[in-house]
């Protein structure tokens, strides 16, 4: 019953869609455009009944019910005036976007005053340290670690899961931050040029990292340099006062970072050249262990945590941590309480089988960080469960033919989620000479869960690399 209503009202569908599109007009039109007919949406989570949704909605209701009345009654028909409801319900993403073009202006004065709120109280707060944390992976993992290292120390606050948007940063600062508030780590996230000045310029960091920069959502900055513009503009707009810690491991921001003008010092973190860095890294059973080195001094860390991929990560943490004040002991003894983010890299014991888990998201850098690891990890057999690599733009082939090939060399299995990178994963599997009886197809990730407990023996490791978002197919 409720597919059949979905497919006669998708309007519900459709604002579900809207919303996963954080409400962008332009990526919301294009996704219609190409998927008129798609109903029975909502899989992996549900439309959240938000202010803004249910604005959304109750316009668009109205806008709908009031044309097909006025139709109805200008035909003296109501068999008329309901075949224009119903068919008008089809078309509810044109009046979708009709009613937050219209609610914009008021929405942007109420975020205006949001920041200006926000930025009366950091004002009110001189003694903050505020940390920001950009990039294009790796935020939210620092952000949980650097908090960790910090807690016991000082009073410190951290923006929540992964909100790390213009109106999620303000109404953080407003509810969260209390007088004795010592430190403020905040993620920012962009999508399009500009908007991390914008939260840089709200935020107020006195410290900056920027952890990585690739390719990821290449579909909405349309270029690799619009991207790396935006990924430098917490660097570039930083008070002369401050600080910026930047990692020297990145191919990107190696090349790209002598070329931008910055206005305060830099700590760089990462390589040999750095001013912090590990050495003798090995990989345990019971986590990392390797030297970290810091300016003259080095001290032995154990980080209980699986992939080699975290010792960048811990670094630029350990870092920052170091310059607020914990001195080499604190941050070794703070090491051992770190535990891994869920979604991200994850490493989890289900029986015999070992699943490694990176659904939240990926690009091709992480994926080749969570192909090592699954190479790494003792098993009898290696597979992997993937829908490929999404919000790549024209690189989506290219990226996802080489993602495939590379897993080859690794996996005995691999399970394809969904359509929307099949075709360029088969052909990089089949240019890599892949056994084809190897390669399996699942319409959705539950159904290649089902096939995985069918081919899954003791000592099995399986790679779950991104989860294909609602609005793909």
């Amino acid at each position: 019953m409720k597919k059949i209503i979905n497919a006669l009202v998708p309007i519900l569908d459709h604002l579900y869609i809207f919303q996963l599109l954080e409400y962008e007009n332009w990526a919301f039109l294009k996704w219609f455009l190409q998927h008129i007919l798609a109903r029975n949406l909502q899989k992996k989570h549900q439309l959240s009944f938000t202010q803004k949704s249910m604005i959304i909605l109750s316009g668009s209701i109205f806008l709908i019910s009031l044309i097909s009345l006025s139709i109805g009654l200008l035909a003296n028909s109501l068999v008329i005036g309901t075949f224009y409801l119903f068919f008008l319900l089809q078309l509810s993403p044109v009046f979708l976007l009709l009613v937050n073009l219209v609610f914009k202006p008021l929405e942007n004065l109420i975020i205006k005053r949001l920041i200006r709120q926000s930025q009366r109280k950091l004002d009110s707060l001189p003694k903050l340290k505020n940390v920001a944390i950009a990039g294009s992976f790796a935020k939210t993992s620092t952000k949980e670690m650097l908090y960790t290292l910090l807690w016991k120390k000082f009073r410190v606050m951290k923006t929540p899961k992964s909100y790390n948007t213009q109106v999620a940063i303000a109404q953080t600062i407003l509810s969260d931050l209390k007088k004795d508030t010592e430190v403020f780590i905040v993620e920012m996230d962009a999508y399009h040029p500009g908007e991390l000045a914008k939260l840089t310029q709200l935020a107020k960091p006195q410290i900056g990292l920027l952890t990585a920069v690739a390719p990821q959502h290449l579909e909405r900055f349309g270029s690799m340099d619009k991207l790396i513009k935006t990924q430098f503009e917490l660097a570039t707009n930083l008070p002369k006062t401050g600080l910026l810690f930047l990692n020297q491991q990145d191919e990107i921001i190696k090349k790209y970072s002598p070329n931008q003008l910055f206005t305060c010092p830099i700590i760089y973190f990462g390589d040999e050249q750095s001013t912090i860095f590990a050495s003798h890294l090995q990989q345990t059973s019971s986590g990392l262990q390797f030297n970290l080195h810091l300016q003259a001094k080095q001290i032995s860390i154990n980080l209980p945590l699986f992939g080699t991929h975290h010792v960048i990560n811990f670094l630029a943490a350990a870092a920052i941590a170091h310059q607020l004040g914990l001195s080499l002991t604190e941050i070794k003894q703070r090491a051992l309480l770190i535990r891994p983010t869920p979604h991200r890299l994850e490493v989890k014991q289900l029986g015999q089988v070992t699943m490694i888990d990176n659904t939240y998201n990926t690009n091709p850098v992480v994926a080749n960080s969570s192909l090592k690891l699954l190479a790494d990890l003792p098993g009898k057999q290696k597979v992997l469960i993937t829908p490929g690599l999404v919000e790549l733009g024209s690189l989506k082939d290219d990226a996802n033919k080489k993602f495939a090939v590379a897993a080859s060399l690794v996996a005995d299995k691999i399970i394809i989620v969904g359509n929307y990178a099949k075709d360029s994963l088969i052909v990089g599997l089949k240019e890599a000479k892949f056994p084809t009886e190897n390669i399996l197809q699942a319409v959705d990730f539950n159904q290649a869960m089902d096939m995985f407990k069918k081919i899954a023996t003791p000592e099995t490791v399986v790679l779950l690399e991104n989860d294909l978002p609602d609005q793909y197919f």
